[in-house]
């Protein structure tokens, strides 16, 4: 049974939807994440009623689990831990979860291995791993072979699709135009009702992105900080090295930029301008888009 077909309507709990907050923390994390080069290529989705969770207690063991054997790959492969993910409850999937990670492709000089591609048999063979038995369809993931930097911002927002609409980001009295600037407005995927999200958190980003890490304007295990993603494979995983602190990084939203003129790159902006409406009788529209640039 989905989580969604226990409430008849009168009994549904109201949708839990991304606050102003939640918008700012997963923004400030993506910016940072942008500026450094780790771009989230891969959108990765776990439907926990087909994993056997589906309920939201079941659901956080099962993601604190999850999250606790991610960090350990990233770790393993030498790779910087980057990703936001935000949890959903819809009638059609039931609770489920989005991730955007950063997952780097071949690396240029380095050995010939496609990172992108080991993360997402990884991830695919975790139900195995975790339960003992095979779990058909309860994890997918999707992302182009070639580094795809504007899909960066399209995850993201994506996953921020059940915003609050209600909220405004800038009064009238503050806007250029005189008009209130909605929440929404700097969004720019369709609206989705979220659901009755259980979950702890409603959404969340990796610790290397968290607000004490852009204080320090640096991510641990990143060995190029404001440029590209650097692997090295020769290097002592057990003896990491120490990561330089940089100036204390504020997001563009952080600093009060409200205008997606300013908030976001022009290669994104000039992307979603020529992009077919995505059809909002779909929860996972998303997928469709991402399977068809697979190479």
């Amino acid at each position: 049974m989905k989580t969604s077909d226990m409430w008849t309507a009168a009994e549904r709990p109201p949708s839990r939807f991304v606050s102003e907050a939640e918008f700012a923390a997963v923004t400030s994390a993506a910016d940072f994440a942008w500026e450094h080069g780790l771009y989230f290529n891969t959108h990765l989705t776990i439907n926990w009623a087909l994993l056997g969770a589906p309920g939201a207690e079941d659901a956080q063991t099962e993601l604190t689990a999850f999250l606790k054997c991610q960090r350990e790959w990233f770790h393993s492969q030498g790779l910087p831990q980057a990703w936001v993910y935000s949890h959903e409850c819809g009638r059609k999937h039931g609770l489920h979860s989005h991730f955007a990670i950063a997952v780097p492709g071949a690396v240029e000089g380095g050995p010939e291995r496609n990172f992108r591609r080991e993360f997402r048999q990884w991830a695919m063979g975790w139900p195995q791993r975790r339960l003992g038995r095979r779990a058909a369809r309860s994890i997918r993931v999707r992302g182009p072979a070639v580094e795809t930097p504007w899909l960066h911002w399209l995850l993201v927002h994506y996953l921020l699709k059940g915003y609050d609409r209600s909220a405004i980001v800038q009064s009238a009295r503050s806007s250029p135009d005189g008009m209130p600037v909605l929440l929404g407005d700097l969004i720019s995927a369709e609206w989705r009702d979220p659901g009755p999200v259980a979950m702890k958190s409603r959404v969340g980003v990796s610790r290397s992105l968290g607000p004490e890490r852009r204080a320090a304007g640096a991510i641990p295990g990143f060995r190029s900080p404001r440029g590209p993603v650097i692997v090295d494979p020769f290097r002592n995983l057990r003896q990491p090295h120490a990561t330089p602190t940089r100036e204390p990084f504020r997001s563009r939203y952080e600093d009060g930029v409200r205008d997606v003129r300013g908030l976001y790159p022009a290669e994104y902006l000039d992307r979603i301008r020529n992009l077919p409406a995505l059809d909002p009788l779909e929860d996972i529209d998303i997928e469709a888009f991402l399977a068809g640039l697979d190479v």
